[in-house]
């Protein structure tokens, strides 16, 4: 804004001999100027955190290439150098190893295949993500198609906000990709999957990764019972009902979609929500009796109201004993005594764990191995301060150079050594509070007197 512009919401004024010019903007003129410097600014931030992801992408590749060139890889045979890569990075970064391998992988693309895209990124010209649509939408492109699918989003992500730009990336990917279709569909369908992420307020989300017929015949079926629904009386919205259509119809085995002549609902639940005593829910004994308030736990994981809490255990058929005291009698240590573990000691393991004990792993317990931290055959024995959760992925990762140690003390923490000689400690989700005095090491037996030890069948996978 030019100077002769301002002049009539200026007042000037001359101050004694110094002349200095002293000038008051309107306070409506002064608060627009603050409000764009501080746009500015935000501007500003945004490049560079532009810049600094790219040289993100830029440093995972280097450490990526170093590796692949080093005498580990070079010995590798077992070809779990991959997964031990990953997991180093992972750790490193504090992110989930599926994060961790998604970003290996733009990073090569961006760094090897798509030079042009990265050094825009570094110059601010757009965001991370436009620049992480642009790798993974080139993934199984050829080198020509690659360079024409660049070539044709570049100018759009510059002037596009990421979520219109995504639809058309993926529109131009489609018009370039020279492969069959329906081939194309064939190979991604092998990665259908359905995601389980719990949420905040007992609430959480449901994700399918499914072909897309499948994905409009389902809402379109949810729609049409929603919409049979709305009759007289029927206060939800339409997209309430088709989330309780979905809930009823998937877990539910007396649901009936849609609703029939004079039925007004659903038929009513044969199981509360499909949930039935085979899941966890670790209640307190005073909310069961209804005389305190304090949540259950889902799985030993995730917080549930106690009226919910209290109708899973009216429902359940069974309980199982959560043993946290060493008066309750709970065997915690067979020592050699036996190889497998006892179910009493593997419901204990499952509620101190919960989930696989590597770095970052969320994978439920229940879903993995009990590994021998200290081998079975060597000097290891079956107790609690020898033994862990372990997914099948990660079972194999402490195989290929990363070092795991338990602590002596009972309380079950994990220190992690990886190929490269890092640190990392796990500690267990619920430690025994150190009432479980340590466990005396075991004499260590000349390796002459040691009995050749024979196993039979590894029960679970474990070690």
């Amino acid at each position: 804004m030019k100077f002769e512009e301002l002049t009539g919401q200026l007042e000037v004024s001359l101050s004694g001999d110094s002349h200095l010019l002293h000038v008051e903007l309107d306070p409506a003129m002064a608060e627009i100027e603050r409000g764009d410097a501080l746009l500015d600014d935000l501007q500003l931030v945004q490049r560079d955190e532009a810049r600094l992801a790219a040289n993100r992408f830029v440093r995972v590749d280097e450490f990526r290439r170093h590796r692949e060139l080093s005498r580990a890889a070079a010995r590798d045979r077992s070809g779990m150098f991959g997964r031990a890569l990953r997991a180093e990075i992972a750790a490193a970064l504090s992110l989930p190893e599926r994060t961790a391998e998604t970003l290996m992988a733009r990073a090569r693309a961006l760094v090897d295949d798509l030079p042009t895209t990265l050094a825009r990124l570094r110059e601010g010209r757009f965001s991370e993500r436009h620049a992480v649509i642009i790798a993974d939408e080139s993934m199984t492109l050829d080198t020509a198609e690659r360079a024409e699918f660049e070539a044709q989003v570049l100018p759009l992500a510059e002037r596009m906000r990421s979520g219109l730009f995504e639809k058309k990336a993926r529109q131009i990917r489609e018009l370039v990709h020279g492969a069959d279709l329906a081939e194309r569909h064939e190979s991604a369908r092998e990665r259908r999957e359905v995601i389980i992420e719990p949420g905040r307020d007992g609430m959480g989300w449901l994700s399918a990764y499914l072909p897309n017929e499948a994905l409009f015949a389902i809402d379109n079926r949810i729609t049409a019972a929603g919409r049979s629904l709305q009759v007289g009386g029927e206060d939800r919205t339409l997209t309430q009902l088709k989330a309780d259509v979905l809930i009823d119809a998937l877990t539910d085995e007396g649901a009936l979609l849609p609703a029939g002549d004079g039925e007004t609902g659903l038929r009513s639940p044969t199981v509360l929500r499909g949930i039935r005593s085979e899941v966890s829910v670790v209640v307190p004994a005073l909310t069961v009796m209804g005389k305190a308030a304090t949540p259950g736990m889902l799985e030993g994981v995730t917080p549930i109201d106690p009226v919910t809490a209290r109708e899973l255990a009216a429902t359940a058929t069974g309980f199982t004993r959560i043993l946290t005291h060493p008066e309750t009698g709970a065997m915690l240590s067979f020592g050699k005594d036996r190889y497998a573990v006892p179910s009493e000691l593997r419901r204990y393991l499952r509620y101190r764990d919960e989930t696989c004990r590597f770095i970052g792993c969320s994978r439920r317990a229940r879903f993995c191995d009990i590994d021998h931290t200290i081998p079975w055959n060597g000097d290891g024995q079956t107790a609690h301060d020898n033994l862990a959760h372990l997914c099948r992925g990660h079972h194999k990762t402490k195989d290929a150079g990363w070092g795991v140690t338990q602590a002596r003390d009972g309380s079950g923490t994990l220190t992690w050594t990886s190929p490269m000689g890092r640190q990392y400690d796990t500690a267990a989700t619920h430690p025994p509070g150190g009432f479980i005095p340590p466990r005396p090491a075991a004499p260590v037996e000349p390796r002459s007197q040691r009995a050749v030890a024979t196993l039979g069948r590894c029960e679970s996978g474990s070690r």
